[in-house]
Formats: C-alpha cells, structure tokens, sequence
C-alpha cells in the first residue's frame, strides 16, 4: 500500500465533502428529537468517522483510486455519517437516508457547480487578482454558502413546517438513491478521466448538476404534496367536527329558546299572584332571559343557529355583531358546510376583536346579498398588531401547537362550491370575502 497516496486521498479527497454533508444533514436534522447522551454520540461518531476516512483511504490507494473504488469510498463515508446522527437523534433510518439523499444531492450539485466555474474560465480570472489560494478559497466557500442557503430555503424549512412524523414516501427515496448513485458513479468516473476531454467533462458537470438537483426538485415536490395533503385531511376531520357540532347546536339553541319562552310567560304569572313582583323586578328578569330568547331568522337554519350561537357570544365579551344576512341566497350549500364556513369566518372575526382594549372598536359587520347571481360574502373587524402572512394566508396567532387551519377552510369551501375566497388588510381593519355564484339546490356538489 503506498502510504503517500493514502495520506493525500485522506487530506485532499474527503474534509471538505464531510463537513458540507455533515451541515447539510444537521440542518435538516436540526429540529429532529434528540437522543439521551447527544453530545457524547455526537463526538464519539465524528471521532470514529475520522477513523473509517482513514481505512477508506488506505483501501483506495490499495486498491487503486479507479472511478469505481472512488465512488464506493464516498458511499461508505455517506452512510456512516447517517449512522452517526442515527445514534444521535431519535428519527428512523429510513427518514434519515431520506434526508441523507437530498443532502448528498447537494454537496454533489454545489462541488460540480464549482467544477464548471473552474472550467470557464472564472478561476484563472480570479487567480490574476488575488492568487490561486485565495481564488479557490472563495470561490469554493462562496458557491457553497449561496447552495447552502437556498437549501435552507426551499428544502430544509418545508421540513420544519411538515414535522418530522409526515415524512417519507419510498417510491421517492428509490428514485433518489438511483438518481443519485448514477450521479456519484458518473463524477467519479469524470474525475478519472477529466483530463482526456474538457467537453466531455463540462457535459458530465452538468448532466450531474441536472441529476443531483432533480433529487432535490422531486424530494422538494413530495414535501408539498405532503403539506398540502396534510391540510386537507386536517380541514375535513374539522369539517366532520362542524357537522357534529351543528346538529347538537341546532338541537341545544331550539331547546334553550323554547324554555326560555316559557320562562318569560311564568314570570309574567308570577307577577300577577299573591306574591306580586314589581314591574322593574318583572322587567330586570326578562331582560336576561330576552339575551337567550332571541332566535335569528335570516332565512337559512344553520346560520341562524350558528349567530344565535356567536350573539350569546359576543353578548358576553361586549362585542357588537352586525348582521344583515340573506340566508335564502345560501340554498344551494350543505348545511355543515355553511355552518363551517360562517363558523370560521366569525370565530377569526371575534378571536380578532376580542383582543381591542378599545371598546367602540369592537365590532363586527357580516353581510350576505344576493348580486347578478354572485352571493357576496363581507365580514369586517377591527385588529391591532401586525398580521404576519403564511403561505398566503394571515398567519394564526394561537399557541403552538394549534395551527389555523379556519382560513384555509374557508378557501376550501370556496373552491369546493366553484367561488372564490380574497381578503384585505389597511388601516387596522380586516375585510374578508367569499364570492359564490348562485346555483339550484339540485347542483350542490357531492364531494365532501
């Protein structure tokens, strides 16, 4: 074994892979449990991992440093650097080539975009200001800083939004690993032989450019499709929850007017016994029984129940709702689904509200007409704050945890009933709209 070989193999060929797939892995790990003893795993792994570059080395200038042994030499760091963070977060191995995949997607694509910067010419012009040292130094740190961060960007923070427990689809990790082993096979191959044929080489540059991006392209797309589906199976499960919870509202509401009216015909006759109550004392009871005996009429029953619902409400946070409501215009929709739909739009309007120290500000306008065959939906309340914007959407100012999933809802309804669903923010006043256009009661859409 030629030891000088091996030596260079071990300072040249592998600290500056390592470390990139190292920060590429960590970050998307970052946020990943953690196991006990972290710290200790942590450095006992980079110490071992020092050690097997090190065999990989000697057995690369044993065997020879062919395109072949090359490309298995970087495999087998690849995989030990995964063994390491296994040990050191709580994430199945699985998820972890995952990531592993998309990271060595990275440092592959970003060591050849450096490698056709060299090629161009790009080098050599920046060798005749600064030096070579220096020339190599930058550009190979500032390639990897601009890949790095638009990494982070487009990659690691959709892995952050999902969580850790959504990820993963095997036919997607295949696809990568082949992908990416085609890759790796492919620029050890061109190592090799670089020399024999620059355009042969720069064409091999970038047919690895376009193979190590596409992974992250793919592996990017399935993160969305996760999200996306995530949301959705989110928003039925609530809407199933509003078609539960407005049967037993529209049940509890009835009840509670029909008691409430009797009430105020026994008070009426106690006043008129023996024990005779004075008109004010008559009066200051029926007034609190009135709150609950005020049954809204705008001629849909499921809005009715749900701002019979919201008054009580708001009646209690002293909240003024507005309300001109042409519930007839809202025949064609299910009854859970409008439920849901004004459902959300209030509880968005008086989570808002609620949070004014200043009551005139309190208030709320809903309407709901009927114009050249579009139902306008307008809800309008007063906010204080910044509203931070989230995938297009206000972002939930609930506690973590909870994630706002009422607006998307809304959206959701929206589509489903063929409108659309806008908004607008100025001057401390937030306006909401769904725009419908008017159908048959025979055309509501089947889909749930």
């Amino acid at each position: 074994m030629n030891l000088e070989a091996a030596t260079f193999i071990f300072i040249y060929m592998y600290p500056t892979f390592v470390f990139e797939l190292l920060l590429a892995e960590g970050l998307l790990l970052r946020n990943s449990p953690k196991r006990p003893y972290f710290a200790a795993w942590l450095i006992g792994g980079l110490m071992t991992l020092v050690g097997v570059v090190m065999g990989v080395s000697c057995l690369q200038a044993l065997l020879g440093a062919g395109a072949l042994v090359n490309a298995i030499g970087y495999i087998l760091v690849f995989l030990f650097t995964l063994v390491i963070y296994h040990r050191c977060f709580d994430v199945p191995f699985k998820i972890l080539l995952f990531f592993g995949a998309g990271a060595y997607a990275l440092q592959n694509g970003c060591y050849r975009i450096i490698s056709l910067l060299e090629v161009s010419g790009l080098l050599g012009q920046m060798m005749l200001v600064m030096g070579y040292n220096w020339a190599e130094f930058i550009l190979q740190v500032g390639t990897f800083i601009v890949c790095i961060l638009l990494f982070s960007y487009f990659f690691v923070r959709k892995v952050n939004d999902i969580g850790m427990e959504s990820i993963y689809s095997g036919n997607i990790l295949v696809l990568s690993l082949i992908t990416l082993s085609i890759t790796v096979v492919l620029c050890s191959v061109t190592n090799a032989y670089a020399w024999t044929s620059i355009p042969l080489s720069i064409v091999s540059y970038c047919f690895s450019v376009i193979g190590d991006f596409f992974i992250l392209w793919i592996q990017s797309g399935m993160l969305e499709k996760i999200a996306l589906k995530s949301d959705i199976e989110e928003v039925k499960r609530l809407w199933q929850q509003d078609r539960r919870q407005y049967e037993i509202a529209k049940e509890t509401v009835d009840l509670i007017n029909i008691k409430c009216h009797d009430m105020k015909h026994k008070i009426k006759a106690m006043g008129l016994g023996e024990e005779k109550l004075s008109a004010e004392e008559v009066a200051e009871i029926e007034s609190y029984i009135s709150v609950y005996d005020s049954k809204v009429n705008t001629g849909c029953t499921p809005i009715d129940v749900l701002l019979t619902e919201k008054s009580l409400l708001c009646n209690s946070n002293g909240i003024h709702l507005s309300c001109m409501v042409d519930g007839s215009s809202l025949g064609f929709m299910r009854d859970y689904d409008l439920y849901s739909l004004f459902g959300n739009i209030l509880t968005n309007a008086i989570e808002a509200v609620q949070k004014l120290s200043d009551e005139n500000r309190r208030v709320i306008d809903l309407t709901v007409k009927n114009c050249s065959g579009m139902v306008i939906v307008n809800c309008i309340n007063y906010y204080d704050g910044e509203l931070k914007l989230v995938g297009g959407l206000p972002a939930t100012s609930k506690t973590e945890g909870e994630h706002g999933y009422g607006l998307k809802s809304i959206r959701m309804l929206a589509k489903k009933y063929g409108g659309e669903f806008d908004y607008s923010i100025e001057g401390g006043v937030f306006t909401l709209r769904v725009l419908l256009p008017a159908r048959s009661a025979e055309n509501i859409p089947l889909s749930a």
